[in-house]
C-alpha cells in the first residue's frame, strides 16, 4: 500500500512540475510585472536616507574606587544616558531648539542610540532624508544630553567624543533588496496563479481523472494520434 502511495505522490509531483513548465510564460510575466512595480517604488518613490553619526563618552574616575568598579559604574551610566537621549524631555527640547515639525514618535524612529561593544562610548545615529538636518539633530541631541546631565547628581560625567558631520552619500534605502524581494514575490505569485488555475480547472485530462471524479473504472485510453502524419 505504501509503495503505491509513494508512486502516486511522485506522479503528482511530476504532473505539477509539467503544469508549471507548461505555464512558464505566466509565471515569467507575473514576475516581471511585480519586479517592475517594486523597482519603480524603490528607485522612483523612495527618497534617499542619510545617516549622521555622533558619539559621547562616559568618564568615571573615582580615586576611592577600583578601576573595575569605575568600569561597572560607567557601563551602568551608558544605559542611563541611552535612555535619556530618547526621553520626552530631550525630544521636547530638541523640537524647540531646532524648530522641528516632527512629533516625538517620529524623532524616536530617526534616532538610534547604543553602546559600542560594551565600552563607555555611546553611539548616536540619526536618519533623515535631509543630510544637514540629520547632522543638526545628532549634534543637538548630544549637546542636550550633556547639558541635562549637569542637572543631576553623579551624571555630569559625559562628554562629546565625535561631532556629527554632514553625510555626503545616502545610507539607504537598500533598493536592490526591494528589487530582489519583488522578483521573489512575483515568482511566488505566478506559481500561485498557475496552481489556482489548475485547481479550479475541472476538465478531465487524464485517465485517472475519470476514476477520481466519476467513480468509473477505466478500461483503456486512446493515445494521441496524428492523422496527417499517418496519411503521408
Amino acid at each position: 500500500m505504501e509503495p503505491e502511495m509513494n508512486q502516486e505522490l511522485e506522479i503528482d509531483i511530476v504532473s505539477l512540475i509539467k503544469v508549471l513548465l507548461r505555464k512558464w510564460w505566466l509565471i515569467a510575466a507575473t514576475t516581471v510585472v511585480v519586479a517592475v512595480v517594486a523597482g519603480v517604488y524603490a528607485y522612483v518613490m523612495l527618497d534617499d536616507v542619510y545617516t549622521a553619526e555622533s558619539s559621547m563618552i562616559v568618564q568615571v574616575t573615582s580615586d576611592s574606587e577600583s578601576d573595575y568598579t569605575n568600569l561597572l559604574t560607567g557601563q551602568r551610566l551608558v544605559d542611563t544616558y541611552t535612555e535619556i537621549a530618547k526621553s520626552n524631555r530631550v525630544l521636547d527640547e530638541l523640537i524647540d531648539n531646532l524648530d522641528l515639525e516632527y512629533s516625538k514618535a517620529q524623532l524616536r524612529n530617526m534616532i538610534a542610540v547604543s553602546s559600542v561593544n560594551n565600552t563607555l562610548i555611546i553611539q548616536l545615529d540619526v536618519e533623515n532624508t535631509d543630510p544637514v538636518l540629520a547632522r543638526d539633530i545628532a549634534n543637538e541631541v548630544v549637546d542636550i544630553v550633556k547639558d541635562l546631565s549637569a542637572d543631576y547628581e553623579n551624571l555630569d560625567n559625559v562628554g562629546v567624543l565625535d561631532v556629527a558631520a554632514t553625510p555626503t552619500s545616502p545610507s539607504g534605502p537598500n533598493r536592490m533588496l526591494y528589487l530582489a524581494v519583488g522578483i521573489l514575490l512575483g515568482g511566488m505569485i505566478g506559481v500561485g496563479i498557475v496552481l489556482a488555475i489548475e485547481y479550479l480547472d475541472k476538465d478531465i485530462k487524464k485517465g485517472k481523472d475519470i476514476e477520481k471524479y466519476l467513480g468509473l473504472r477505466l478500461l483503456g485510453t486512446i493515445p494521441d494520434y496524428d492523422m496527417d502524419e499517418e496519411v503521408l
